[in-house]
């Protein structure tokens, strides 16, 4: 584990199910095939349940979770985020999307904590992977400019990044992107839980954090329910193998006790959650 200087689910962008059109041309099934023998190609013949979708639908934004946290009076420790340089390492659409959520969820964390230049490099992380995802038409050009405005205003700064998310949302609705926006998720709960179960580890009295922590159990059991509709996918079922590593995050470190976790418990859940974390954004 590294160790943490001092200097949190999860952005969610939900979108209506994809339709299946029957292809009618060779070129089709031989697209089709090369998609199939391709794991980096996202496919989007899933078509969600309704509940599923609903689901999906109500997903909580990470802007919930990191104004939690600073309400809790938990630090803001940069070293936690995803290093903005490493945005040179996601090549593929999977890689891509997930690591959106990831970098939401930084920009939720920094933002809430009023921290522009932070906030800047991070809405220049998330444009850049959304431009390469092609659902850039939120991040435009004014975006960098208004954070430098409002930079003194912390309320003005999260109702800004709020509407990115809102809207960036709104445009993965209109255009059926069901599993960039599970991907997305998936991202920005395991950030989210990575970033506060941190801060468990460095709080004089983590009880707050801890219970806040808990809560997102509800949000992780939607998101597991939620990438089960998509059975052996080969973009999905690694990525379900990852969270389900962090069930033992609930229910195995007392977090729920509502009194401070333990040094020993703290760093248990740390190491768990930086272990797959680890895998998403290398």
């Amino acid at each position: 584990m590294r160790i943490l200087n001092f200097r949190l689910t999860g952005l969610f962008l939900p979108a209506l199910s994809f339709f299946i059109f029957p292809s009618c041309h060779n070129s089709g099934n031989s697209e089709s095939a090369a998609e199939d023998s391709n794991p980096d190609i996202i496919k989007k013949e899933v078509i969600l349940s309704p509940g599923t979708q609903d689901l999906l639908n109500r997903f909580p934004t990470p802007l919930e979770l990191t104004l939690i946290l600073r309400e809790s009076k938990a630090p803001y420790v940069f070293s936690l985020t995803n290093p903005p340089a490493n945005i040179s390492r996601y090549f593929t659409e999977k890689t891509k999307a997930l690591n959106l959520g990831i970098y939401s969820t930084d920009l939720a964390y920094s933002s809430a904590y009023q921290r522009a230049g932070e906030t800047e490099q991070f809405i220049y992380c998330t444009g850049k992977l959304a431009g390469d995802l092609g659902i850039a038409g939120v991040y435009d050009k004014t975006l960098l400019s208004k954070v430098n405005t409002n930079k003194g205003n912390r309320d003005s700064l999260v109702a800004l990044v709020n509407r990115v998310f809102g809207t960036t949302g709104d445009f993965l609705r209109r255009n059926n992107r069901n599993q960039v926006a599970v991907l997305v998720a998936a991202g920005t709960f395991v950030e989210g839980v990575y970033i506060a179960s941190s801060l468990c580890q460095l709080a004089r009295d983590n009880s707050r954090i801890a219970v806040t922590l808990f809560k997102q159990k509800e949000s992780f059991d939607k998101l597991l329910q939620i990438l089960g509709e998509y059975g052996m996918d080969s973009n999905i079922k690694p990525v379900v193998g990852e969270l389900e590593k962090l069930k033992p995050v609930f229910n195995s470190y007392g977090l729920s006790s509502g009194k401070a976790v333990p040094p020993k418990n703290v760093a248990g859940l740390v190491k768990l959650a930086e272990e797959v974390r680890s895998e998403m954004i290398k």
